[in-house]
């Protein structure tokens, strides 16, 4: 049974995903975050390859603020890690350095939380800055607009929230198909032969920190 690290303040979204032969593991509360950011995986932990990093693992300070609150937030494909790197984790630059990972640096810190991951070579943002540096190494990208995503306390959530995408199949956190970009999304899955699952359909679509596969 594959097991995820994710948010258990939803209980609707883990009960669904249960049903797919999933093992939930719930994060912990991060008192020292923002209220909404406090339950969030893609804020508490990173898996690059076999290695799982946890904010007990960091070597610099985690703080409230940006952009202390996002040491983990990296988005690892390809080999490559993605990330605000003034930002990241000295601990995480060291193992890529040591492990002949290339890094990338881009002005989004919330680098993980903005990208669902379709395939090796595709994936979906919003962020601009992302979408340039995934393009600058043969990534395949569509780019949505921002927005129309629930992230309760902020304006709006990110698409690599709202999601999670395991094997051939991407499981949106809420009705993405009311999303005004669905079309696009749903064409662009096609396009690598993945599937669409909608947890919870009568949600809206819904930031809660994606979810890590560990297992």
């Amino acid at each position: 049974m594959n097991r995820l690290v994710m948010s258990g303040e939803y209980p609707k979204f883990c009960d669904e995903l249960r049903k797919y032969g999933y093992d939930i593991i719930p994060t912990k509360k991060i008192d020292i975050f923002h209220k909404p950011e406090q339950h969030h995986a893609d804020m508490q932990i990173l898996k690059i390859r076999d290695r799982i990093f946890t904010l007990g693992d960091c070597a610099d300070k985690i703080g409230k603020t940006y952009p202390e609150n996002v040491r983990l937030n990296c988005l690892f494909l390809n080999n490559t890690l993605y990330g605000k790197l003034s930002a990241t984790d000295k601990t995480v630059l060291d193992f890529c350095e040591e492990n002949g990972i290339k890094t990338v640096d881009v002005s989004q810190g919330y680098t993980r939380c903005s990208t669902l991951i379709i395939a090796e070579k595709a994936a979906i943002t919003a962020d601009k800055s992302i979408e340039k540096a995934l393009r600058k190494n043969e990534i395949d990208v569509l780019l949505i607009s921002q927005g129309n995503i629930r992230l309760e306390g902020f304006d709006y959530g990110f698409i690599g929230g709202a999601s999670f995408s395991g094997g051939n199949t991407v499981y949106f956190f809420g009705n993405i198909r009311k999303h005004p970009d669905y079309e696009k999304i749903s064409e662009f899955c096609k396009k690598y032969n993945s599937n669409i699952e909608i947890l919870c359909p009568a949600e809206p679509l819904t930031d809660i920190g994606g979810a890590v596969e560990i297992e």
